[in-house]
């Protein structure tokens, strides 16, 4: 079954920067942050601008006025945010890290947060156009018009490099110190039991799969989350791509026979 999705948080890391503090007009933390892949974010006086260098956007965050004729910037938000919608579960987890979980009043399926820190009598069903979030994090920047702003929510993106993106969360509420400083922390934890892991007499052996019932598939997930996150535990799960014949459920059974463990992604249904 496919882990909380406040888990990739937990394991997060400031893998490619450092940063010198500098305090602009708007007591904005200036801060140089740049991911690959990923995003970067450069800090003016009076404005931000958040760059998903993957989706090819930019955000402006402003605190006072919102600026003009800024190039690239085509969507503003004055900052701090006070209002958050989210159509994907994993901005919730992010949300909570940053102390900021009451900041949520909608989501797509309030039901589906496992965050249990959430009031979810509280959150609302997010609606088109709801006009009570000054913003929406979604997987599609054109989910909600203006609001909108892309988080990545796909398996192509190691635990690490998604866990990231908390950090360009953090900047709509002028959390990037925070961010900075639980990253610092996470980042010395995780790399020091993945290392440790190194060490086991015997690697166990694991797969990640998934059954649909639309179409019927028997699948074994080899993206890179799955991989990275079975491999950082000290898990082998490399003799098996795939199998041929994702219909035949004998072929499945026969490819996973020889785990030791089997980490089941499908989705629960009433």
């Amino acid at each position: 079954m496919r882990s909380n999705v406040a888990f990739p948080v937990v394991l997060t890391a400031l893998l490619c920067c450092g940063a010198h503090i500098v305090l602009g007009a708007c007591n904005f933390a200036k801060t140089t942050i740049s991911t690959s892949p990923g995003f970067n974010i450069v800090v003016s006086d009076n404005y931000k601008v958040l760059n998903d260098t993957t989706a090819n956007i930019a955000y402006g965050l402003y605190c006072g006025s919102q600026p003009e004729n800024i190039n690239g910037v085509t969507r503003w938000f004055k900052v701090p945010v006070d209002s958050v919608g989210t159509r994907i579960p994993i901005a919730s987890g992010f949300l909570e890290a940053l102390g900021q979980r009451s900041k949520l009043v909608a989501a797509d399926f309030p039901a589906n947060l496992t965050n249990i820190c959430i009031d979810k009598s509280k959150v609302k069903t997010l609606g088109d156009s709801d006009t009570s979030v000054n913003v929406v994090f979604s997987n599609s920047a054109s989910s909600d018009e203006s609001k909108s702003v892309r988080l990545p929510s796909d398996d192509s993106l190691t635990p690490l490099q998604r866990a990231e993106w908390i950090k360009f969360v953090a900047a709509f509420f002028n959390l990037e110190e925070q961010a900075s400083t639980l990253f610092d922390s996470i980042s010395a934890a995780y790399t020091c039991h993945a290392d440790n892991m190194r060490y086991l007499k015997r690697a166990p052996h694991a797969y990640w799969v998934e059954y649909t019932d639309s179409p019927t598939t028997y699948q074994i997930i080899t993206s890179a989350y799955q991989k990275s996150l079975l491999a950082s535990a000290g898990a082998t799960n490399a003799s098996t791509d795939g199998v041929a014949d994702n219909t035949n459920v004998a072929a499945f059974q026969a490819a996973v026979k020889d785990a030791d463990f089997v980490f089941d992604q499908t989705q629960l249904k009433k």
